[in-house]
């Protein structure tokens, strides 16, 4: 097994754990986690969820771990090439998430 199919294995179990543990805890719990809600003020809290962010944060787990599984497999079975690619796409997805996850995203939409 080389370095980067034991990296896909090492990242994809990591978000598995991560993805059971914020299914099991209560999402209005761990919305309190969100460090960047904690740090304004109470009128800007008003204006963004950080339960949006819980949510969101448990998808980009999940498609980390169907893509390092995805990628695991097709790359035992056919070329070791395909680890670096998945590996890749996985380093990118984590670069990602920090904007989707971010306040910008996570806005209350009022309605009027």
């Amino acid at each position: 097994m080389g370095k980067f199919q034991s990296g896909i294995i090492i990242i994809t179990f990591a978000s598995l754990a991560m993805y059971i543990f914020f299914s099991i805890v209560n999402v209005k719990k761990s919305s309190k986690w969100i460090k960047w809600y904690w740090q304004m003020d109470v009128e800007e809290q008003r204006k963004y969820d950080p339960r949006i962010a819980v949510c969101r944060l448990k998808k980009m787990l999940g498609i980390i771990v169907v893509v390092g599984i995805a990628g695991f497999l097709l790359s035992w079975f056919i070329k070791t090439i395909i680890s670096i690619i998945t590996f890749g796409v996985i380093m990118f997805i984590l670069v990602f998430s920090v904007g989707y996850i971010g306040p910008k995203n996570c806005l209350v939409v009022e309605k009027k």
